[in-house]
């Protein structure tokens, strides 16, 4: 192991200069498993007072961990820093940190960053790899593929490749802290992760302490200083003539609209823009949807002009004719992914349609590159006058009419989402297991400054699970109390169940509702609903949380076997409260599944057709 040397007064440990700047940039808990490799990394990260360390059972875990942390902090920084006084561009604003040991821990962890990648969530991974002497000797190490002639390296960085957006392998001392700070900076540009490795006699490094007191980002541009993007990269004057040439070309569209709409996606999220893409519809008066990566960005009160939720052939019948009798579609950073679309089943026509991205916008059949919609979305609030425009359906294509069922037989899906939609509080986080859950809260409108965590994109079973924990720890972070509520199913928790003993060490406070129907229900309804590959082994529910607890913290444990006890359940104010750490285990039938899951099922089953 490196051990210190004598530092002058301006130099800094390169692994103290590494978390002082992630401590500059918000973050304060960085997920991850120790090894031997990032071992003194961690005494720094341990006694630097600025972060937390949130040690992990996985690496799997501790990705999807920082995963959701971003996605939580990103939309309550967003909220937070925008106000009528003061509005700015919007951005990227949260990021996170990971840390992994070299190979075993780090490709570990790589499907978790592989989902980040491909939802738009920023962080940097950084991996603890031997010292630079041991990699130019060509030692023949644990953790390595055992090759005894040449052994390569860099053959785990390869493979981070595919799956961040910049990568710094830190090899040169001269070079290190800058190299930190370059992939910190596309991490912030992209909404991507990003990868660096320190070997462990670079730890101890001295580096230049001064570069700490140039950002590694400009704070967000104001709206009223539109020369500039959120990147701090300036607007030149051929391209302010571009971004007028297009506010022309979208007002023309606007003003020959009878029924214009917006639709609202996922990088709206991500790129911190939910704030501009409400003044729009303020200003406008225009109807506005969301898709199921979108859901939650914008208040869901029909009053306020939400329709509903848009899936292609999967909609709600009322919210699918109120979408596709548009005359002009304001699509806002749409992500056109199979499961975010009802398999590619939008019934839109190009020329009706606009599309605002972070990099580029699409009027028709026209393409701009580098026009934003941090840029586009101030102007048009000011330029498209409002229209007087057909009403939203009443309903919004949201379950709010609970059925009736036989109060002594198992909930069913069609009652148990409705009957949730009634006990959410303003600013929960819901967190929405792949499958059954994500289709199923489709259907439930979502309180006031709520959020939806889901995987819809990439769809890694068992991702909430291990989300759990770090929308918990975003949650302490915000100005409001909020309750974490995770629904998954029995299958997905059994892959990423270990952490449910950090939170409990941690002393987070969920609320766990883990749906027993004995298997994976959309596989079933994919494909093969008696095969034995879709069943799984039965475990004890209600001594989860007293096996993972040896501390004895409070919890408690919940059984409905029945809809009266599930809904008397969801009447008890103890359970109500989250003060505690709760499980409730909710039986339900093996095929029985949410009216949109059914639709998709049905879809991904033909589109996978062998013809």
């Amino acid at each position: 192991m490196s051990t210190p040397g004598e530092l002058k007064s301006d130099e800094i440990y390169l692994g103290n200069y590494l978390f002082e700047r992630l401590a500059q940039l918000g973050v304060k808990p960085i997920f991850g498993v120790p090894g031997d490799f990032n071992l003194v990394l961690l005494d720094l990260l341990e006694d630097s007072g600025k972060v937390e360390w949130v040690g992990c059972c996985n690496e799997l875990n501790a990705s999807y961990a920082v995963d959701s942390y971003v996605r939580v902090k990103q939309v309550q920084l967003n909220e937070s820093d925008n106000t009528p006084e003061h509005k700015t561009q919007g951005g990227v604003r949260g990021l996170g940190a990971l840390v992994t040991t070299y190979g075993v821990g780090e490709l570990s962890a790589m499907n978790g960053v592989a989902g980040a990648y491909a939802e738009r969530v920023p962080f940097i991974h950084i991996v603890g790899v031997p010292s630079s002497k041991l990699q130019k000797k060509g030692a023949l190490l644990h953790h390595t593929l055992g090759e005894q002639l040449n052994p390569d390296f860099t053959v785990y960085e390869k493979a981070a490749q595919s799956v961040t957006k910049a990568q710094a392998f830190l090899k040169d001392p001269r070079t290190a802290a800058e190299e930190i700070d370059r992939v910190l900076r596309v991490a912030l540009e992209t909404a991507r992760p990003t990868y660096v490795t320190v070997p462990t006699d670079f730890v101890f490094l001295p580096v230049d302490k001064k570069r700490l007191d140039t950002p590694v980002v400009p704070p967000p541009p104001l709206v009223q200083t539109p020369a500039l993007l959120p990147t701090g990269d300036k607007i030149t004057p051929e391209k302010k003539d571009v971004v007028h040439f297009v506010v022309n070309e979208i007002e023309r569209l606007w003003l020959k609209a009878k029924n214009p709409i917006l639709l609202v996606d996922a990088c709206a999220i991500r790129y911190g823009v939910v704030h501009l893409v409400r003044d729009l519809v303020e200003a406008t008066s225009i109807k506005y949807f969301s898709t199921p990566m979108g859901k939650g960005a914008l208040d869901e009160d029909p009053a306020r002009g939400f329709g509903g939720v848009y899936i292609g052939d999967i909609t709600d019948d009322e919210v699918k004719t109120a979408v596709e009798s548009a005359d002009l579609t304001i699509l806002v950073g749409s992500l056109k992914s199979d499961f975010n679309t009802g398999e590619f089943s939008y019934k839109m026509k190009q020329e009706e349609m606009i599309e605002l991205h972070s990099d580029h916008t699409v009027v028709q059949y026209a393409n701009y590159p580098g026009v934003s919609f941090h840029t586009l979305l101030p102007v048009l609030a000011r330029t498209l006058k409002p229209k007087d425009v057909e009403p939203t359906p009443k309903a919004a294509g949201l379950a709010r009419e609970i059925p009736a069922g036989d109060p002594k037989a198992m909930v069913k899906q069609e009652a148990f989402w409705p009957l949730w939609g009634k006990f959410f509080k303003d600013h929960d986080i819901i967190l929405a297991e792949t499958g059954t859950s994500s289709f199923g809260v489709i259907d439930v409108q979502l309180p006031k400054g709520a959020t939806l965590i889901s995987q819809v994109l990439y769809g890694s079973i068992g991702y909430a699970g291990g989300a759990l924990l770090g929308a918990l720890k975003a949650a302490q972070e915000s100005r409001f109390k909020r309750r974490t509520i995770l629904f998954i199913g029995d299958g997905s928790l059994q892959l990423t169940v270990q952490d449910i003993s950090t939170m409990l060490r941690q002393g987070l406070k969920p609320i766990i509702v883990v749906l027993n129907n004995d298997g994976y229900v959309i596989e079933r309804l994919i494909h093969g609903p008696e095969r034995v590959y879709n069943d799984i082994s039965r475990w004890k529910w209600q001594e989860l949380l007293s096996f993972f607890n040896a501390d004895n913290v409070p919890s408690k444990s919940w059984l409905a076997n029945t809809r009266e006890e599930f809904e008397a359940i969801l009447g008890d104010a103890e359970f109500a409260a989250a003060d505690k750490c709760q499980l409730l285990e909710v039986k339900m039938d093996r095929l029985d599944a949410p009216r949109a899951l059914v639709l998709q099922a049905k879809l991904s089953a033909d589109l996978n057709a062998a013809v």
